[in-house]
This record gives C-alpha cells, structure tokens and sequence, in this order.
C-alpha cells in the first residue's frame, strides 16, 4: 500500500494501547472536515498524544471509505508534519463555505503602494476575526505574506518566522526598520505623508507654550528637561545602534544609488 508520510528514523514509537473511540471521517456529504480535524486534535491532546510525529501517523486511522481511498492516493512520502496533511486534507474534502464571511476576505486581501504595513496589520486582523473557519496557523501565516507587496514579502521572508504572529511581528519591525533607514516611501510610494499643514499646526502648538510662560520656567525645571532630552537622546541613538545591521541590509540599494550620485559631483 502506498504511504504518504515521509518517516524520520528520530521519531518516537506510537504507543501500542489507544482509545478506541478516535473520530473517523468517511468523506459523506454534510460531514465537516475542519471539524474533524480539530475534533481530532482535542482527541490527542486529552490522551497526552502531543508529538506531531504521532499525530501525522494517527491521522490515517481516522479516516474510512472515500477518505481512506483519497489518503492511500496521495503521492508517496508528501508529508512530515500534521499541519500540512491537515491543510492538504481541508483543501480536498472543504464544503462550501457555509459561512456568510469565508476564507477569501483573506486570500483576495492584498495591501498597496498607498498602505502602510500598521494599517494594513489592522485591517488583516479585523478581516481574521470575520472568518469562522477553522484555518491552521501556518497558512494563515502563508496568506498574510501573500497579501504584502513583493519587495515587503520578500524582507518578510528572510525572517524565517512561521506563525501568523511571528509574521505580523516581522512586519511591523520592518516598518520600523524603512523608517529608520529612509526606504519608508521606496517601498510604499504612495503612502501618506506628514502634511505642511500638519507640521505647521505643530509649530503653532510649541509657540503658543512659549507665550504662555514656558520659556520662563525656573532654572530647576530647565535643567531636569535637558537632562530628560539627554536621556531621550541616548536612548534613541541606543535603539538606532540595534537597528543598524538591519537597516543597512535593507537599504543597501540606495546607499548604491547616493554613491553614483556623489560619484558624478
């Protein structure tokens, strides 16, 4: 019989005395595959069956009829996780979405040149708690650096995060580290920009403390606000520091392209 799951010689024994009462799924109309995988999961977990080795070997006993002749069809050694014969098993057997929100607010969701990644994070996870399907964590990862523009996906990549969430974390320190690095609008050209009027409005704001009698705070007050911008400072050009490795990597392009043009002067 032909065997799907790729073996490794590390993997520890399936201990020989099970619970009879394993979910079984047959492939019949109405059953509903992402219940039986988390059906299946919790099945595990309460008899202490938490090595994912052993629940990819598990998995097959679950399965009967159609869904057992689907599993024994499967192209020899695809497989060494549970994520991804789980993900492999969904994509098959999946009901029409019987959800008025599905999985395509997800897989359709692409940011623009004119969205910052913050915004776009924010707007994924309101999209995330609107789908009621049960998705695995690693395509959920997988969608979101889909739905980033090319040059972000591939910054995101170089991480080799694996969760949604280490994903969403790599995105936001990537914004940080174009904003630092001055790539912030080569990556997003379109992106909003601080406004004159904004900044304008700011000046406004720091001119009107001064003639309210700021500027004749006490030499005491005067003092400790230096030395808290000081401190401001050093912590800055600390955090600045951190992000240095970073920052060069990602802006190794256009310090090039600075070069040239001092070259030419």
């Amino acid at each position: 019989m032909n065997d799907p799951i790729a073996y490794a010689p590390w993997w520890p024994a399936i201990p020989h005395k099970l619970p009879s009462d394993i979910p079984k799924f047959n492939g019949n109309p109405g059953e509903d595959p992402s219940n039986h995988v988390m059906t299946f999961h919790l099945w595990c977990s309460s008899n202490t069956l938490n090595d994912d080795s052993i629940r990819l070997r598990l998995f097959q006993r679950t399965l009967t009829g159609p869904a057992a002749k689907w599993y024994i069809e499967l192209p020899r050694a695809s497989f060494d996780n549970i994520s991804t014969l789980a993900t492999t098993f969904l994509t098959h057997f999946q009901l029409p979405i019987r959800y008025e929100i599905g999985t395509e607010l997800l897989t359709n969701f692409k940011q623009t040149t004119a969205t910052h990644i913050s915004d776009h994070i924010h707007e994924w996870r309101c999209r995330r708690r609107m789908v009621k399907t049960y998705v695995p964590d690693q395509l959920l990862a997988e969608w979101f650096i889909k739905s980033l523009l090319p040059s972000i996906t591939e910054d995101v990549a170089k991480g080799e995060v694996i969760t949604e969430e280490q994903v969403i974390a790599r995105g936001q320190y990537l914004d940080l580290i174009y904003t630092q690095s001055g790539t912030l609008y080569d990556k997003k050209p379109d992106a909003p920009r601080a406004t004159t009027r904004a900044i304008r409005e700011l000046v406004d704001h720091k001119d009107s403390h001064a003639d309210n009698g700021v500027i004749g705070m006490t030499n005491t007050k005067l003092k400790k606000a230096t030395s808290k911008k000081a401190r401001n400072i050093s912590n800055q050009n600390a955090n600045e520091q951190l992000l240095a490795s970073e920052v060069s990597a990602v802006s190794t392009d256009k310090g090039k392209h600075l070069k040239q043009l001092g070259g030419k002067k």
